[in-house]
């Protein structure tokens, strides 16, 4: 089925399920969905960010800022733990992860926007092999250097990382 017309289902707060739309009908700056977020970390515990690509068939919020790794939209009846491995496969082309939860969360972001969310991380080598639609570039960080540069500019990462960041960030396997 095209990814347009997959149907997404619409939570509240707590994460349960109001009722459902085409994922081509949301409207991502008031629609409440759950996103579902994945931290690739390499074996050499580097953290893999993605440069979030403009786009016009199903425009992204934050084009230009560096968020996690993947995220999607977790699709009418999937549960979290496969939306994270679908993504992992569809932008990143890695079949063989398993992801990690590290927790669910309903959140008032930086720019006011509310989003019901799953976090999870993998620990993965980084490839070159990725999709370009989803993808517009990916940069790894130590966890150093990652914790000056959102500490110094924030404004270069989308408010749902900053989130995840702040939340997880002293996790021992993203150290």
């Amino acid at each position: 089925m095209e990814h347009a017309l997959q149907l997404v289902d619409l939570v509240d707060q707590y994460g349960s399920v109001l009722g459902v739309k085409e994922r081509r009908n949301i409207q991502k700056e008031t629609d409440l969905y759950h996103t579902v977020f994945t931290l690739l970390v390499t074996p050499e515990r580097q953290i893999v960010l993605s440069k979030i690509p403009a786009r016009s068939d199903l425009p992204n919020l934050y084009a230009g800022l560096l968020g996690c790794t993947v995220t999607t939209i977790r699709r009418h009846a999937e549960t979290p733990d496969r939306a994270s491995l679908r993504s992992l496969e569809n932008e990143l082309h890695v079949r063989d992860a398993t992801s990690q939860k590290l927790g669910d969360t309903f959140q008032v972001l930086r720019d006011g926007r509310r989003q019901y969310m799953s976090m999870y991380y993998t620990v993965h080598p980084v490839s070159d092999d990725f999709s370009r639609t989803d993808i517009e570039s990916l940069q790894a960080f130590s966890y150093d250097l990652l914790s000056r540069a959102v500490e110094e500019s924030p404004n270069l990462f989308t408010p749902s990382f900053l989130v995840t960041w702040e939340r997880y960030a002293s996790i021992k396997n993203l150290k």
